[in-house]
C-alpha cells in the first residue's frame, strides 16, 4: 500500500463529505490543466478536459484502492481524457475536411497537419531522447524523478538522500543542458 497524503480527504469524501472534493480540485487543478494543455494545445480545451477528468475521478472515487498515489491515478485519468478529446476532435476534423461528394481534402486545414511538421516533431523527439540519454546519471535521475515520475523536490530529496537545494541546482543544470543542445540542433 502506498502512503498518500490525500487518503484522509478521499476517505471522508467516499464516506459522504462530498464538499471536501473541492480541496482535491484546488490542490491539483493547475497541474491537471497544464497536463491537459500539453495534449490539447489550447487552454480553454485543457480546462474543459481537466474538468471532465476531475468529474470522472469523482465518480470513480469509490474504486480507488490506494495502490498508487491519488495524484498518479488522477494523472492517468487526465491523460486518458485528453487523448479521448483529441481523438474525438480529430474525427470531427476528418469529417469536416473530406468532402463526401468529391473525396477531396479541404485546403483550409491547419498548418500543424502538414506531414513535414510531423517529421520535425519526430526529429525533435529523437534529439530530446538522445540528449536526455547523454546526460550524466545524476542529472538524468533528477529529470526522470521530477518530469516523468512527477515527484516534488522534497520527495526527490528524501528518495535519493540529497538536500533540496542540490535537487534544484541539478534539475536547473539538466534543463539548461537540454535546452542548449536542442537549440543548437535547430540553428
Amino acid at each position: 500500500m502506498i502512503v498518500d497524503d490525500d487518503r484522509e480527504i478521499i476517505e471522508s469524501i467516499v464516506d459522504g463529505d462530498t464538499a471536501k472534493y473541492e480541496i482535491i480540485v484546488k490542490k491539483y487543478q493547475i497541474r491537471i490543466i497544464n497536463l491537459c494543455f500539453r495534449y490539447t494545445k489550447n487552454y480553454s480545451d485543457a480546462e474543459e478536459v481537466a474538468q471532465e477528468a476531475f468529474l470522472k475521478a469523482y465518480r470513480s472515487l469509490e474504486t480507488f484502492r490506494f495502490d498508487s498515489k491519488f495524484y498518479s491515478w488522477l494523472h492517468r485519468i487526465s491523460i486518458n481524457c485528453s487523448l479521448n478529446y483529441i481523438n474525438s476532435k480529430e474525427k470531427v476534423k476528418e469529417k469536416e475536411t473530406i468532402s463526401e461528394n468529391t473525396c477531396l481534402i479541404d485546403e483550409r486545414r491547419n498548418v500543424g497537419d502538414r506531414p513535414d511538421e510531423y517529421y520535425n516533431l519526430s526529429e525533435l523527439s529523437e534529439v530530446i531522447e538522445k540528449t536526455f540519454e547523454g546526460l550524466p546519471e545524476e542529472l538524468k535521475l533528477i529529470v526522470k524523478l521530477r518530469e516523468i515520475d512527477d515527484l516534488s523536490y522534497d520527495e526527490i530529496s528524501n528518495k535519493i538522500g540529497i538536500p533540496i537545494g542540490t535537487v534544484r541546482s541539478r534539475l536547473h543544470r539538466a534543463r539548461e543542458i537540454l535546452i542548449k543542445i536542442i537549440k543548437n540542433s535547430y540553428e
